[in-house]
C-alpha cells in the first residue's frame, strides 16, 4: 500500500500547510523521493548528467514550509492540480542526499490514487530552475551576464568544456523558483518515485524524534536569503530568444557595416590616388622648365600654321582650312609641298601649266608677200 497513515505530526503539517478545519480523513497522503543529488537523465544540453547540491535539496524544502506547490500530471499546467506537496525534509544516503516530501491528493483524484496504489504511476518529477549552472571543470556560469545563447544550446564554456563529454556536468546551485511536482511515467532524476509505507520516512524517524522531544526541523540547515525577484521558465525562454534576436540582427548589421567599409575604403584609395595624379601634373604645371617648353611649343605650333598657309596659297588651295594639330599640319606641309616647283614667283606645277596654255599670236600667218 503506497497511502500512508495520517500520524499526529503529519496532521499538524496538514492543518499548517491547507489551514484549520479541513477534513484531513478524506485526504490521501503519499511519500515520494522528489530530488536527489544524482545525475540527471535529461538529454537537454545543460542537464545532460547535470547535478542539484545538498544545499539546492534544503532551499526546495525550505520553499515547501513557506508555501505548498501543486501536484499536476505530466507537467501540464493547463488542469487544476489534484492536490499539494505540502512538506519536505532532507535524508542523507552516504554521499549522495535526497529530498522527501509530503504530498496529498484530493478526494476527487480517484483515478489517480488506483494508479498509483497499483503501481502503474510510481514516479514523480519536479519543475525547477537553478540561480546558477556551473560548469563542473572551469565553473563557468551558463545562467551568467557572460554567457551566450550559443554557450546554452552547445553546453560548452568559453574555455572548450562541454558538458556530457569526459565527465563534465553541470552543477545546479542556489534554487530560484520551485514550480510543482508532477505524476509521472518517468522522471528526469533518478529514483524520484512514490514510496512505500514500509519505506517511509515520516513514518518512522520523524515520529521517533517528535516522541524524543526533539523538534525534526531543528536538524534540518535551513539556506536563508534576501528575498530576491524571481524568474520562470517562460522568463528565460523570452530572455534567450531576445538574446538570439539582438545577435542575428548584431551580425547582419555588422556584415552591412563590413560592406560599407571596404565601399568607403576603395573610394578613400581612389581620391587619395587621384589626389597624387594631380598635385603631379600640379607640381609640373609650376615647374619653369615646363612653362618654357610649353611657350616654345606654342611659337612652333604658328609656325607651322604659317608655313601650312603659305603652301597651301602656292598650291592653288586657298578654301582649305588650316589644322591646329602638328601631325594635321606636318601631312598638309608634306601634300601639297609635293606639287610645287620651286621657281622665281614659287609658283606649283599646275599653275605653270595654265600658263604654258596661253600662247602669243603668231604673227606671221596675218602677213602677206609684196
Amino acid at each position: 500500500m503506497k497511502q500512508i497513515e495520517k500520524t499526529p505530526r503529519i496532521r499538524d503539517l496538514l492543518t499548517a500547510s491547507i489551514g484549520a478545519g479541513q477534513d484531513l480523513d478524506a485526504l490521501r497522503v503519499y511519500e515520494a523521493i522528489a530530488f536527489n543529488t544524482l545525475p540527471v537523465r535529461k538529454q537537454h544540453p545543460l542537464y545532460f548528467g547535470a547535478r542539484a547540491d545538498r544545499t539546492f535539496l534544503l532551499e526546495m524544502a525550505a520553499e515547501l514550509r513557506r508555501e505548498s506547490r501543486p501536484v499536476q500530471i505530466q507537467h501540464d499546467s493547463e488542469p487544476l492540480p489534484i492536490g499539494r506537496v505540502f512538506h519536505g525534509e532532507l535524508v542523507d544516503m552516504g554521499i549522495e542526499s535526497e529530498l522527501r516530501v509530503l504530498f496529498f491528493l484530493d478526494p476527487t483524484a480517484n483515478a489517480e490514487a488506483t494508479k498509483i496504489e497499483a503501481g502503474t504511476v510510481d514516479q514523480v518529477s519536479v519543475s525547477v530552475l537553478a540561480k546558477k549552472m556551473l560548469n563542473s571543470v572551469s565553473g563557468f556560469d551558463y545562467f551568467g551576464d557572460d554567457a551566450t545563447i550559443d554557450n546554452i544550446w552547445s553546453g560548452l564554456d568559453n574555455d572548450g568544456n562541454q558538458i556530457g563529454k569526459n565527465g563534465v556536468y553541470a552543477q545546479m546551485v542556489g534554487l530560484d523558483k520551485f514550480f510543482e511536482m508532477s505524476l509521472v511515467g518517468q522522471g528526469g532524476a533518478q529514483n524520484a518515485r512514490i514510496v512505500s509505507r514500509d519505506r517511509s520516512h515520516f513514518g518512522t524517524s520523524l515520529d521517533r524524534l517528535a516522541a524524543s522531544g526533539m523538534d525534526p526541523n531543528s536538524l534540518v540547515l535551513t539556506a536563508t536569503s534576501k528575498e530576491t525577484a524571481k524568474m520562470d521558465l517562460s522568463t528565460l525562454v523570452a530572455d534567450l530568444t531576445s538574446k538570439a534576436v539582438d545577435l542575428t540582427n548584431s551580425q547582419r548589421d555588422l556584415a552591412a557595416s563590413t560592406v560599407v567599409v571596404a565601399t568607403l575604403t576603395a573610394t578613400v584609395a581612389e581620391r587619395d590616388a587621384s589626389i597624387v595624379e594631380l598635385t603631379a601634373q600640379l607640381a609640373a604645371a609650376n615647374n619653369p622648365a615646363v612653362a618654357l617648353a610649353a611657350g616654345e611649343r606654342d611659337e612652333a605650333l604658328a609656325a607651322l600654321k604659317a608655313t601650312a598657309k603659305t603652301v597651301l596659297t602656292k598650291a592653288g588651295k586657298l578654301d582649305v582650312q588650316v589644322p591646329e594639330t602638328v601631325t594635321e599640319l606636318a601631312a598638309v606641309i608634306t601634300e601639297h609641298t609635293a606639287v610645287l616647283t620651286i621657281a622665281p614667283g614659287g609658283t606649283s606645277k599646275e599653275t605653270i601649266t595654265d600658263l604654258k596654255s596661253v600662247s602669243a599670236p603668231n604673227v606671221s600667218a596675218f602677213r602677206s608677200a609684196r
